[in-house]
């Protein structure tokens, strides 16, 4: 699955694009994201789902939010985990 943080804009937002292999290594990896503001969360709190359909802007077929109970919206990812 293809993973970008959000930021201010969609350049911004490309520029932290990784390529994560199942939804085990997507938790790792907002955990990591969040180590340093300190904010610990339980995997089960973060949720994947659809958010706008395709995006032809960078070829995306599927667009899915990622977002985490009590601190929102973490980045979008291209499939559903």
């Amino acid at each position: 699955m293809k993973f970008r943080e959000q930021r201010g804009g969609l350049a911004e937002s490309m520029e932290t694009l990784i390529e994560l292999p199942d939804r085990a290594s997507l938790v790792s990896h907002c955990q990591k994201l969040l180590a340093s503001s300190q904010f610990v969360f339980d995997p089960t709190k973060l949720k994947v789902e659809p958010y706008g359909g395709e995006d032809s802007r960078i070829g995306w077929k599927s667009t899915h939010i990622v977002t985490i109970e009590k601190y929102g919206v973490i980045g979008f990812t291209d499939m559903a985990y």
